[in-house]
């Protein structure tokens, strides 16, 4: 089956992409207090990719040290060729530590689109950005749900029975990587014992958190521990059946695609079986293919 793409669409794309760089430079600025200043400040893009945030804060750099980190070597690799100085770059690991940085070297830290895909190392990596933060430092660390359900778990957003929701937990990144949702209130529960959140704001379909480093000896257990909020155990209950249906979805796609591969490979093999017979030795050997089934008729009788 061929897939048409409408002309021009991979510029439209490739122009929304660019776009969307400006409008989180905005989203962000607009978040930070009002007293806020670049001067002196050292910050970080958790998940900076090619740079399409980052690449606007270029002014910022020259007033402030500022710092780009992603698990994608190319993409560094591009960014430090490019922009680099005034920004600085630096390859991320799959789990913490961020190699190179010392604990309280940030007073701002943002993660846009990056805790959307995260699952096991999800609170591993927001413990990490808080042993980055300075005391009172500030994290802006995106997250999708209550605008995104309906498209990506195919079901109306229901904040109760949320909480981090995984779904295609085991997806590639070349495939889109896995979705996570989150509800605000799991958010305030768990990401708020090492943080207080000052505001949150809805931008490009997703929740973005202003969230200051609270003075508390964090662990990952603490992070993870259930709360005593009885949806906690709803949340676990609807995620673990989002899976099933999941895996489930799964297992027809591998029967559908079993039987079109062996109906494939029949039709393969009768394809060549009438190439061969329609041949023109295949023809010229049919009268002694004809003598030889009568001399084995007459023996057998």
């Amino acid at each position: 089956m061929s897939t048409y793409v409408e002309p021009g669409w991979i510029f439209r794309f490739a122009q929304m992409w660019e776009e969307l760089g400006p409008e989180t430079r905005t989203a962000i600025i607009d978040l930070l207090p009002d007293d806020w200043s670049w001067e002196g400040k050292r910050v970080l893009d958790f998940g900076c990719g090619h740079g399409r945030t980052l690449k606007h804060f270029l002014a910022e750099a020259e007033r402030a040290e500022i710092w780009g980190v992603d698990i994608h070597a190319p993409a560094i690799a591009e960014l430090r060729d490019t922009l680099c100085p005034p920004l600085h770059v630096a390859e991320s690991p799959y789990l913490p530590p961020l190699p190179g940085f010392a604990e309280s070297s940030f007073d701002l830290i943002w993660a846009v689109s990056v805790f959307t895909h995260l699952t096991d190392n999800s609170l591993p990596w927001l413990l990490e950005l808080h042993r980055l933060l300075k005391p009172g430092g500030l994290l802006i660390a995106t997250y999708m749900g209550r605008f995104t359900s309906e498209f990506l778990a195919r079901e109306e957003w229901d904040e109760d029975r949320v909480g981090m929701n995984v779904l295609r937990h085991n997806h590639p990144a070349r495939d889109g990587a896995p979705l996570v949702l989150i509800s605000d209130w799991w958010m305030r529960e768990h990401w708020g014992r090492g943080f207080d959140v000052l505001d949150i704001a809805h931008v490009h379909n997703q929740s973005w958190p202003l969230l200051r480093k609270r003075d508390a000896e964090l662990t990952l257990a603490a992070l993870e521990r259930p709360s005593d909020d009885p949806r906690e155990l709803i949340a676990l209950r609807h995620n673990l059946a989002q899976v099933q249906r999941e895996i489930e979805a799964l297992q027809e796609k591998a029967r559908e695609d079993l039987a079109g591969a062996e109906a494939a490979g029949r039709a393969a093999l009768d394809a060549q079986r009438r190439e061969f017979e329609e041949s023109l030795s295949w023809r010229l050997t049919r009268p002694m293919r004809l003598a030889r089934r009568a001399l084995s008729r007459r023996y057998r009788s």
